[in-house]
């Protein structure tokens, strides 16, 4: 289906180059509500590492309510497609060919997988528009243009996930990058990105809920689901060797804890104290 003008959100219509028309199967109520959403986009290489980031960080996103959008590629894309839609997120995929093009039969099951979860997919080309290679860095405008924030998961220095990032840039949404090894290709795009300042560097789901001002909703969501040392912390400081007693975890165990929730800026350290942010 087409989706009418007059009903355009207005992140479509701040869109640089215009978008000119938008085509949709799915959920558009997704693309056009006023839900958290989150660019994931990334390597088609991408690495175990990335892999098990975006497992692990999903949950968290899910829960407090963001929407995912990627586009549809294999690799980063699909991989954050997929694990939205396994932890009962909602996800838009953002189409590089015609609405109804035939996808690749290993993508099928995917595809058809967001349509059933009523989740949405969109393009700006109609029918059965064949997929051009320039279609694709269009393509990353509307991803980075409906998005309130980008991640970059993995990506190369000439990569496309480098095309959305510098859109992010141009249309002010929150750029944020995942550190990777200093010797690995893919992760060269996104080091480059938070050495020259361009990226908010962000290592666990919490850093991006704050980046988009969500923070506060998910630290109370922590507690409510019976975090044990957040439940304590909750209370009043605590020594890590208090928490080591009371949580029956070795203190090893303790301090990589307390050090995981520091970074995401939920904790705070004063005179060998924790305590809630």
């Amino acid at each position: 289906m087409e989706l009418v003008r007059d009903n355009w959100c207005e992140s479509l219509l701040k869109i640089k180059p215009e978008v000119k028309s938008v085509f949709y199967k799915g959920k558009i109520d997704l693309l056009l509500n006023a839900s958290p959403k989150l660019a994931i986009v990334g390597s088609r290489r991408m690495t175990e590492y990335g892999q098990r980031v975006i497992e692990k960080w999903m949950p968290v996103l899910v829960e407090r309510g963001v929407t995912i959008v990627s586009g549809f590629m294999y690799g980063v894309d699909q991989a954050a497609h997929t694990a939205c839609i396994e932890n009962g997120g909602k996800t838009i995929a953002v189409l590089g060919w015609g609405i109804d093009w035939p996808v690749a039969s290993q993508d099928e099951e995917l595809y058809q997988k967001i349509l059933e979860v009523d989740s949405l997919m969109v393009s700006e080309y109609e029918g059965k528009t064949t997929p051009l290679l320039w279609y694709f860095p269009q393509r990353n405008r509307i991803v980075a243009g409906i998005s309130d924030a980008v991640l970059v998961v993995e990506g190369s220095t000439k990569s496309g996930s480098m095309i959305t990032a510098r859109l992010a840039n141009k249309f002010g949404k929150k750029l944020l990058a995942l550190p990777g090894q200093v010797t690995c290709r893919v992760a060269e795009g996104t080091n480059g990105l938070i050495r020259d300042g361009k990226a908010k560097a962000v290592t666990c789901a919490e850093d991006i809920l704050k980046e988009m001002g969500l923070l506060p909703g998910q630290l109370k969501l922590e507690i409510e689901h019976s975090d044990p040392m957040l439940l304590l912390l909750a209370d009043g400081e605590r020594s890590v060797d208090e928490l080591s007693r009371l949580l029956k975890m070795n203190v090893a165990q303790v301090l990589g804890k307390l050090t995981e929730l520091t970074l995401c800026g939920m904790v705070s350290e004063a005179g060998g104290r924790y305590r809630l942010e």
